[in-house]
């Protein structure tokens, strides 16, 4: 594959062998929980390896195409212990491995904070990354907000009060202030998984959402907005050198039922689907100016190559509203590349992120790039949530499958890890994170693994094709036959990413 992608990418990037050549100076050794979400860089270098913390069946795959190395695999008690990158950086483990390096080399996270920064400094290590300072303004969703406004883009209404004031208010109140359905996010505090965001409809609503919030005293102010009937949908940007270059407007997967199986419906992200888009051609490009003018803010806060904003599609009155920035790799990324890759006409934007961050300043063909990464196919993915499973009893390992409504049968056909290898659209992976079988399963995390399907599965953000349910809903029960819940079960971070 790699020759191909090479000879067909040299027709928008004329440079792209002395790009590539430049890329692997050092070795790039990217860190993260699992290895799947950073594979893409691999399949176009080869100076290019990945460290997880995580054991999980996937690394029998993916070795095939990347170096990868594995703290739970030599250190399995140690593995457990690491809930976020800074601790990572000191642990002994992973300071024997860097010191075992023996060739030059950078570290590359999706996502950097002030301790991981700092040790990175402290242990005089190379990495690629943005500064916290570059998107400190962009990161909440308060502040997100009143940047949108700032920069004079669409915005939802909102109201923002302090914490005491708001744990006064009674649901009647929240209710009538515009007449609707309200949503409920902490302003100054990021929280992940099932308990970052609350829709309130009902008393029931208000009063699971006011028993979590009273008890969390991590933030000081509500940021509340009036619920929109519509699409959860997002885009990608990224910015180079010659621009920002920005990808499709895709569908989110939020709440969906089977997926969930059970776990609290707040906004909880799942996957997407590129081949369902009910919009018009000219909300994408709203969406685009958006993110455009978000990538250009951010440049000049020195930030570079990707990031993601979140958008809702209202369905009446057909605007496009932006809700928050991710200033890091998005839960689009790997799938999104793979359906670039598989058109095979313009690099994926992980090329474009590598040569902003190494200060490779090639020109290319923005307008040809930035029209062949909005090619869609009708590709998606869904995660199952782990809510439930405590052990995994299921023999499932990472590859192709099919499944037969009529039997309910899910059948295992070949080993795979990639879009392309599937031979069509009855076929799907099943992969990121699989765990192996008697691996314990965490609970407080968003999701497990993913479904990827060479097809569309939507009906709309929250609502999937009955046979996709069907399939979900069996696998999920499968997962979960046998299980006890582990009274001493040792809690997990709140994400799955470092």
């Amino acid at each position: 594959m790699r020759p191909n992608f090479i000879q067909s990418w040299q027709k928008v990037v004329p440079g792209i062998k002395e790009i590539l050549k430049r890329m692997q100076e050092k070795t790039i050794i990217a860190i993260g929980i699992a290895p799947y979400t950073r594979i893409i860089p691999s399949l176009f270098l080869q100076n290019y390896q990945i460290y997880s913390v995580k054991d999980t069946a996937d690394l029998d795959v993916l070795r095939k195409y990347a170096t990868i190395f594995c703290l739970e695999e030599k250190f399995p008690k140690v593995a457990p212990k690491i809930h976020a990158t800074n601790y990572l950086l000191g642990n002994y483990a992973f300071q024997a491995f860097l010191k075992s390096r023996r060739s030059p080399f950078k570290l590359m996270f999706y996502q950097t904070t002030p301790p991981i920064v700092k040790k990175l400094e402290e242990q005089h290590l190379e990495w690629i990354g943005n500064r916290p300072e570059s998107f400190q303004e962009v990161f909440l969703k308060g502040s997100f907000r009143e940047v949108i406004k700032k920069l004079g883009l669409p915005h939802l209404e909102d109201w923002r009060i302090g914490r005491e004031e708001f744990l006064s208010k009674t649901c009647e109140e929240l209710l009538s202030h515009w007449n609707r359905p309200v949503v409920v996010q902490r302003a100054d505090f990021d929280v992940s998984g099932e308990q970052g965001t609350f829709f309130i409809k009902t008393q029931g609503d208000w009063e699971a959402m006011h028993n979590i919030l009273s008890n969390d005293t991590r933030f000081t102010e509500i940021q509340m907005s009036p619920f929109i009937e519509g699409d959860s949908v997002s885009m990608l940007g990224c910015i180079t050198h010659m621009g920002v270059l920005t990808s499709p407007l895709q569908l989110q997967l939020i709440d969906v039922p089977e997926a969930l199986h059970g776990q609290l419906p707040t906004g909880v992200f799942l996957g997407h689907d590129w081949g369902f888009h009910p919009w018009e051609e000219k909300k994408q490009k709203e969406a685009q100016i958006i993110v455009e003018k978000v990538g250009e803010f951010l440049a000049q806060k020195g930030f570079l190559g990707i990031f993601g904003i979140d958008f809702m599609y209202d369905a009446k009155t057909e605007e496009v509203l932006p809700l928050e920035c991710n200033p890091r790799f998005t839960g689009a990324l790997p799938v999104y590349s793979f359906m670039i890759l598989q058109q095979n006409t313009v690099p994926p934007m992980e090329f474009f992120h590598l040569m902003a961050h190494l200060g490779i300043k090639e020109n290319f063909d923005f307008e040809k790039v930035n029209e062949g990464l909005k090619q869609r196919l009708p590709v998606s993915h869904i995660s199952l949530t782990p809510k439930g499973a405590y052990e995994m009893k299921l023999p499932l390992v990472p590859g192709i499958y099919s499944y037969s409504p009529a039997k309910k049968a899910l059948t295992y056909k070949r080993q795979g890890a990639f879009l392309w290898e599937l031979q069509d659209d009855s076929e799907f992976l099943i992969i990121d994170s699989v765990p192996r079988i008697g691996g314990r399963i965490i609970q407080n995390v968003p999701r497990l693994f993913k479904l990827i399907f060479p097809r569309s599965i939507a009906t709309s953000s929250f609502a999937i094709q009955p046979e996709i349910g069907e399939l979900i809903t069996n696998l999920s029960n499968a997962l979960r036959k046998g299980q006890t819940s582990p009274q001493d079960q040792e809690l997990g971070p709140q994400a799955q990413e470092v």
